[in-house]
């Protein structure tokens, strides 16, 4: 690659990962000459290769701007392996669908931004005295908050990680300390981060299939556990991720107990909990857990605080150990943000919030399967998530969603193809489409674009 190409790609590479936004001001030409070691030349067709993908704009006796209009961004290619990931679906595209975190257009920041700086005056004094626990006045919080919920946490069980997903990591890595056992049960199709980070781990994967209903064949998991005894199960029981699906409460009871009787710890992820979309919230499983047996993980990552990576577990039997692995992973978690969601909390203000996000997260499902029954090819299916913002979207059989996504990318939509939600050989014709980023005045005609990509594949 030519120093010319060379450049313009670092350049254009920092305007996709954000690092240069539109409007910030590029290095003279003199001053890209003098640090990058180029000639006048060089400088002079590295923007103007820039200037031609749409990138950059020269001002006259302004210098160059960044200008990134959202045709001229797309997401980042798979990696050099040619695996996609999650992270490679970002929100460059004009309908990014298959990005995995709630739109922040959702989410009211106001209260949150008057709960941290309230909460910073107290800084100085809360400096002294937080435990590793977490701040205590986040732990009284929350332990107040599952209450009025009708559900009691033992106040030497929660601990305060950096988001959900340090959380979750405990969880396992508490699990496979305890049991020995290198294996853990997977509800699959399920939070590809999880499927990460058990690969990451060296834990082995045994899938467990979700059905269409939102139910388990727990006949099929106590022979699964009676034979393979393993360290623990790995799902979430509440409006899950992939599928927005909600666990009967008759199952919850009969899998809490089913894991007792085996002495297998359940890592219960509840980070969707409170974004269920009927008359009255639902309980997780830890309502039901009396042994200590559930490992309960949480966040409000994804409602209320997004970006504040506060999440929480409540550890039941194995809350020495978490707190020993916490100790010796991240020590403790950053207190501004605790101390923040603590005083929101406190104030009353995150019932309303919560309220509100509920409604529009329920009206955009709504106005997205309207749009899909519309335009997807016949036979497809639309499992009904009950809470979250995921759409679950099963297609007739023979179609490769990951093989179309490059398509449907050129036409700036994207989505989450589903064999991103499997340890391995999962299916290939299904997808998830996240609503919260779908607007219903707007993008009507993206689904329909969408629908019919999916059509003339299959042809």
């Amino acid at each position: 690659m030519s120093k010319t190409l060379q450049l313009a790609q670092l350049f254009r590479h920092a305007i996709e990962q954000g690092q240069l936004r539109a409007g910030d001001r590029l290095p003279s030409l003199r001053r890209l000459c003098q640090d990058h070691g180029v000639s006048l030349t060089t400088a002079q067709r590295a923007y103007a290769e820039l200037e031609r993908q749409g990138l950059l704009q020269a001002l006259p006796r302004s210098g160059f701007r960044v200008c990134t209009p959202a045709a001229a961004l797309r997401p980042a290619e798979p990696a050099s392996d040619g695996v996609l990931r999650m992270e490679h679906l970002t929100t460059a595209l004009p309908m990014p669908w298959g990005c995995p975190f709630i739109n922040p257009a959702l989410i009211n920041t106001t209260q949150m931004n008057r709960a941290l700086s309230r909460a910073l005056q107290d800084y100085r004094a809360a400096l002294s005295s937080t435990p590793i626990e977490g701040f205590e006045g986040l732990r009284r919080e929350l332990g107040l908050h599952y209450l009025s919920q009708g559900i009691t946490l033992a106040g030497d069980e929660l601990l305060i990680t950096c988001g959900g997903m340090e959380a979750l990591t405990l969880a396992m890595r508490a699990a496979v300390s305890a049991s020995g056992s290198q294996s853990m049960v997977v509800v699959t199709p399920a939070f590809p981060a999880a499927l990460e980070q058990l690969r990451h781990l060296g834990i082995s994967m045994l899938p467990l299939a979700l059905s269409e209903q939102g139910c388990l064949d727990l006949e099929a998991l106590d022979k699964l556990l009676q034979q393979q005894r393993p360290a623990g199960i790995v799902l979430m029981a509440n409006f899950q991720h992939p599928t927005g699906l909600l666990l009967p409460e008759a199952q919850k009871r009969a899998l809490v107990a089913l894991a007792e009787r085996h002495r297998v710890c359940i890592i219960e992820d509840d980070t969707y909990r409170e974004l269920y979309f009927g008359t009255q919230g639902v309980a997780p499983l830890k309502a039901y857990d009396r042994s200590g047996t559930v490992l309960h993980c949480s966040s409000f990552s994804k409602s209320l605080a997004p970006g504040y990576r506060v999440g929480w577990i409540a550890a039941g039997r194995l809350s020495n150990t978490v707190r020993g692995l916490k100790l010796c992973s991240s020590l403790g978690t950053p207190l501004p943000s605790q101390m923040a969601l603590a005083r929101l909390l406190a104030s009353g203000q995150h019932g309303d919030m919560l309220t509100r996000l509920r409604a529009s997260l329920r009206s955009r499902r709504d106005a997205m399967q309207e749009q899909i029954k519309e335009s997807f090819p016949a036979g497809s299916r639309l499992l009904q998530p009950e809470g979250g913002y995921f759409q679950w979207v099963i297609l007739p059989e023979g179609l490769d969603c990951a093989a179309l996504l490059p398509m449907a990318i050129e036409q700036g939509i994207h989505y989450a193809p589903s064999t991103l939600f499997y340890p391995q050989h999962g299916p290939s014709n299904a997808l998830r489409l996240n609503f919260s980023f779908f607007d219903p005045l707007h993008q009507r005609e993206g689904v329909a674009l969408l629908g019919a990509l999916l059509r003339q594949a299959q042809e």
